[in-house]
């Protein structure tokens, strides 16, 4: 083996170790860094800006909508334009940093890496007067110093899970909005651009962007929300998402449906097997067999960020109360729940419901109803930071069986609770 092969082995091996390994962790697999957030809703962020032609635009349509996103800002762009800066700030979004002057993370030397992020991080607190706690680098691309200089800094990366290349001229605003809108649920990071790319660009972006803000709420009845990451560690997090991938398939092939961008309440329709249910007349609503609607509660929009189960039933409560209405009134419009005469769901959060119309009954002792009082636990403790830890006096400890008529439903709809 001659000395010049060694010596090229290891001049490939240090530059893997710069360059290719901390870009695959942290920008392929996400390992270091944000890919998505944790709240109910879509997140959109922005690079490559301040632009003093498009970024007011932008601005405009997300006050129309009365949307909070991310802007991620070149510092050096930022400086040129400080008056664009505060109209970001004033208009209640984030910044966060985007490097000094957008160069590839690959090429750049250690020393002038850490320097960079550094200065740029010093300018957009100067212009912002806001900690600057989010970063992104250019490409969503990293070398080992730029990990480094997170874990020294306390910085949080924060990459993406969509995108609809908007910064290509051939884009049109429809393609770029079916593209982003294919792949878009729960937790999603939108990344489009407010500065660069090709000419024409920009302008295809604004009118994708007001595509986005109707149809994401409408369409996929999904919230526009501001980015939030909770305080949890890696395992949690995998935890969360193998979850929440269960959640998915378990809505997608049962038919489980939202109310809207922002209710509690979600709904199927679903093949009885309780006890006969009875209206206040002695009718009979339901039996064995019976198609009835079953009432799902929205687990990532009822997840807690502190750690007092009594302040998230509360809130929970508090969800249920905004919520109830607009399920109301969704069962009273929706044509397909005509025939339904019942809504029923087999629960341990039944204190309280009765306030809202709600039947509450024993279920007989079976494997299922354990398996479901299983389960529910599991997805409080998925979604309630505390974990098994907490104190929960709100919580049953037995499955019951929650119903409600549909007329009762429905006639609760005229009235505020």
């Amino acid at each position: 083996m001659s000395w010049g092969f060694v010596l090229l082995s290891v001049v490939l091996a240090g530059v893997a170790l710069y360059t290719v390994i901390p870009d695959l962790f942290l920008h392929r697999l996400g390992i270091g860094s944000w890919r998505r957030q944790f709240g109910p809703g879509v997140a959109l962020t922005f690079d490559d800006g301040p632009d003093p032609e498009y970024t007011p635009q932008i601005l405009k349509v997300l006050e129309k909508y009365h949307v909070c996103a991310t802007f991620f800002m070149v510092a050096e762009k930022a400086k040129k334009y400080p008056g664009l800066v505060q109209q970001v700030k004033e208009g209640g979004h984030l910044i966060g940093v985007h490097s000094l002057n957008h160069k590839y993370a690959w090429f750049t030397s250690p020393r002038r890496t850490s320097r960079e992020w550094t200065e740029s991080v010093r300018i957009l607190e100067q212009l912002s007067e806001r900690e600057i706690t989010l970063m992104r680098p250019p490409w969503g691309t990293f070398n080992l110093m730029t990990w480094w200089w997170l874990k020294q800094h306390k910085m949080r990366a924060v990459l993406w899970n969509t995108e609809g290349h908007d910064w290509e001229a051939r884009r049109s605003p429809e393609e770029i909005t079916e593209r982003i809108l294919g792949s878009i649920n729960e937790g999603t990071i939108v990344v489009m651009h407010d500065s660069g790319g090709e000419l024409g660009a920009r302008e295809n972006s604004l009118i994708a962007l007001e595509q986005l803000c109707v149809r994401i709420v409408h369409e996929l009845k999904l919230p526009l929300v501001s980015l939030e990451f909770p305080v949890w560690k890696l395992g949690r997090r995998l935890i969360f998402r193998a979850w929440e991938k269960w959640e998915h398939y378990y809505a997608s092939s049962h038919g489980v449906e939202r109310i809207d961008a922002t209710n509690i309440f979600r709904l199927e329709k679903s093949t009885y097997d309780g006890p006969n249910l009875y209206g206040d007349d002695g009718k009979l609503l339901a039996a064995a067999g019976d198609i009835v609607g079953e009432i799902h509660l929205d687990n990532i929009r009822m997840q807690a960020k502190g750690q007092d189960i009594q302040k998230t039933a509360l809130k929970v409560m508090h969800q249920i109360r905004e919520s109830f209405p607009g399920l109301a009134q969704y069962v009273a419009e929706d044509p397909t729940y005509d025939s339904i005469k019942v809504f029923v769901s087999q629960t341990l959060l039944h204190r309280g419901v009765k306030a809202f119309g709600f039947t509450v009954q024993d279920l007989p002792e079976t494997w299922r109803g354990r398996g479901i009082a299983w389960l529910q636990k599991m997805i409080m403790r998925v979604y309630h930071p505390a974990g098994k830890n907490r104190k929960n006096d709100r919580l049953g400890n037995k499955t019951m069986l929650v119903w409600i008529s549909r007329d009762k439903l429905v006639a609760s709809k005229i009235h505020t609770i």
